[in-house]
Formats: C-alpha cells, sequence, structure tokens
C-alpha cells in the first residue's frame, strides 16, 4: 500500500443525528445481503449503500455507535466519534451550520475507497452528513 492509500484510510466521513426507531430497523439500514453474490440480480443493496450510490462497502471500515435512549449534547456524541480531537471544533462547526445541537446516534465510514455524493441527502437514517475530518 503506498503513502495515498494509507492517506485515504486515516480520514474518516461522519454522521450525526438523532434517530428513535428501533434497533432491527435503524440496523437494517446498514444490513448488507449475504444471501446473494454481489453480481448476481438477486443480490438485495442495502439503503446505505444506495444512499451513497454503491452496491457494497467493508464492514471493517464503518462504526456504528449503539444510540443513546435520549438526546446527549455535541460534546458528548462525539466522545464517541474516531475524529481526531484537533478536529472536534469543526464537526461541531459544520454541525452548528446544518442546525444540528443535539443528537443520539453516530456513525462513521473511513475514507478507503468511499465518496458521499454531493449535494448530500437530507437524511441518512435520521442522521446528516457532517463531513469527512481526519481520523484518531
Amino acid at each position: 500500500m503506498d503513502t495515498y492509500d494509507i492517506d485515504r484510510f486515516d480520514k474518516v466521513h461522519l454522521w450525526v443525528g438523532t434517530n428513535f426507531e428501533s434497533d432491527a430497523i435503524y440496523n437494517k439500514y446498514f444490513e448488507l445481503d449475504y444471501s446473494a453474490e454481489l453480481d448476481e440480480p438477486a443480490y438485495k443493496v442495502c439503503r446505505f449503500c444506495k444512499d451513497l450510490g454503491i452496491r457494497w462497502y467493508d464492514e471493517d471500515f464503518i462504526g456504528i455507535i449503539p444510540r443513546s435512549d435520549k438526546e446527549l449534547t455535541l460534546d458528548e456524541i462525539l466522545k464517541e466519534s474516531a475524529i481526531d480531537p484537533a478536529e472536534l471544533e469543526n464537526v461541531k462547526a459544520e454541525c452548528e451550520n446544518l442546525g444540528i445541537k443535539r443528537a443520539n446516534a453516530i456513525f462513521w465510514y473511513s475514507d478507503g475507497g468511499v465518496s458521499v455524493p454531493h449535494p448530500y441527502k437530507a437524511s441518512y437514517n435520521g442522521l446528516r452528513y457532517i463531513g469527512l475530518f481526519q481520523g484518531n
């Protein structure tokens, strides 16, 4: 792996927001289909993949943090992120720009091969895309 590839894995895409659906419904958003091969017509693309315009993602590069029963402050929820602490003020500023003051859910994906289409969707399973940041 060359330096360029290593650098890409040091960045993470971050989503933050509020979702009070059942665990089953929330987690179904990320559920990959292992009943068919990726190139078969019967393969079911997960909703997360559909939102990114991809057919599959590598589960080794995603962090789906368990949701809180109540909304937390950004400082509390961001403790669970994979973001470099030096980036937290930038993350909080972007959350503020998006009107996010409290949240109960967060997930991240390493930048190793995924790109998030722009313009961004208003909701990814109830969460908003915050951006690409340096990971910790």
